[in-house]
């Protein structure tokens, strides 16, 4: 009866095509693009007052006209950007309003990793890449390391990837140069072929190497180059290697005080310096743990744990955590290198605020490892879904009802406050104090009503 299950795969399959083209290409392709903020959700990007921005609005010829929606004036993530671009030529510190990569600086990489699925690891992973672009305006790099392409479906639909991605789109398979060359068992692209995998998105300034089902080749091609052991190839280095040649080959040459002649923006200028070089990479690590995804951490200065906090997530977490530190003592008892320099954190996701079991194994967290885990976490969130049913963050959806947009508004200040959080380890001195106010409010709060 195998026939049966052959049929039966193949006919789900192409139902399913079906929904997503129709799902992706009417919701998510034509409405993400949309999005537009008011002056005061602008004003709360830059991180000054409504009056400083209207004034700055009115004292300037070349501010964005926006549009009106009724009576309220509304604008563009390209139009928040030419905002950041003209407060920064006129800044005393133009870095507050474009918190570029400065020559010469390093280039955090981070990892949002997991071995459990389920546990909002993705969706962790694109609110905080599109929280830096909203609230920095950073140049952004996000991998999807995960064949299920899942933060590929956070932002499909810009320039680059107008569409979902297929066989012939290249992946983090091909970036780590894992498939065989004509002269070597691998490839080590240059740094502008590099670059050239990496595609735009509707958001300025960040691209993405989106995944597909062909992502699954590189725990097969990592296994073949441990079995070849080419001269000189350190079979967990690929991708790291692959990103210092890109990062050698891409240093940050505009300064953010720079974009702005006789007043007015330089677009030309802008649009290059966006796409020079990136101020952050972030990899959206596959639910497993395994020898290609070791190549990921391998390249992180940063590692974010997402985790449930259920007592066989637990368990689950432990197994991963003991698996991966087996690994890198292994790695480092034969090569001195460093690994995850950076801030590294456990965040917890999915907190029920009724559940005691949740927040007593979070209580003991912070008990037992209080540097480790993050006191500000994603609690559970109903309202999430009809984002999710449009492939989209709560950054970029729009509700169309007074109850969804209340529920939406919770969970942005939610992530903000989670973003917050992160930025404070990995950029202290950055963050905005949104963590420090959800924690005051969450921990003196009664624990009545969730999201």
């Amino acid at each position: 009866m195998s026939g049966s299950l052959e049929q039966f795969l193949t006919d789900l399959s192409r139902g399913l095509e079906r929904t997503m083209v129709a799902v992706n290409k009417e919701l998510t392709l034509r409405q993400r693009i949309k999005r537009t903020w008011s002056m005061r959700q602008c004003a709360r990007f830059l991180n000054v007052s409504i009056q400083y921005l209207t004034k700055f609005a009115n004292s300037s010829d070349d501010f964005p006209a926006g549009e009106y929606v009724g009576r309220e004036r509304v604008f563009t993530l390209s139009e928040l950007m030419h905002m950041r671009a003209l407060l920064a030529a006129s800044a005393k510190r133009p870095y507050d309003y474009l918190a570029w990569r400065k020559p010469d600086a390093p280039l955090p990489v981070i990892s949002f990793a997991s071995q459990k699925g389920g546990t909002a690891k993705s969706l962790s992973a694109a609110h905080f890449a599109q929280y830096l672009s909203l609230h920095y305006g950073m140049r952004v790099g996000v991998m999807d390391a995960d064949p299920q392409s899942t933060i590929t479906l956070y932002f499909v639909g810009g320039e680059g990837l107008p569409q979902m991605p297929d066989e012939n789109t290249a992946s983090m398979v091909d970036f780590a140069g894992l498939f065989q060359s004509e002269d070597a068992p691998y490839t080590d692209h240059d740094a502008q072929t590099l670059d050239s995998f990496l595609l735009k998105t509707s958001w300025p300034g960040l691209r993405l190497l989106p995944a597909h089902g062909e992502t699954s080749e590189g725990e097969i091609q990592i296994a073949r180059l441990v079995r070849e052991a080419p001269a000189g190839k350190s079979f967990y280095r690929y991708l790291r290697d692959a990103i210092d040649r890109w990062k050698a080959g891409h240093p940050p040459k505009t300064l953010p005080n720079e974009l702005v002649v006789d007043g007015k923006v330089d677009q030309e200028r802008l649009d290059t310096a966006l796409t020079e070089t990136l101020d952050v990479i972030i990899i959206d690590y596959q639910p497993a743990l395994t020898l290609f995804q070791l190549n990921n951490v391998i390249a992180s200065s940063s590692l974010v744990i997402p985790q449930t906090m259920k007592g066989f997530d637990i368990a689950t977490l432990s197994t991963f955590v003991t698996g991966l530190l087996g690994m890198l003592q292994h790695i480092l008892a034969h090569e001195r290198i460093e690994i995850g320099t950076g801030a590294n954190m456990l965040l917890p996701t999915i907190v029920q605020r009724s559940n005691a079991q949740d927040l007593n194994h979070i209580g003991n967290l912070l008990e037992h490892c209080p540097t480790e885990i993050l006191p500000v976490f994603y609690l559970r969130s109903d309202a999430i879904s009809n984002a999710s049913d449009v492939y989209q963050s709560v950054y970029e959806y729009e509700p169309d009802t007074p109850g969804k947009r209340k529920g939406i508004n919770r969970f942005i200040t939610n992530a903000d406050a989670v973003n917050d959080a992160i930025i404070s380890r990995l950029w202290p001195g950055l963050e905005r104090g949104y963590a420090n106010t959800w924690m005051d409010e969450f921990y003196e709060d009664d624990g009545e009503g969730e999201a």
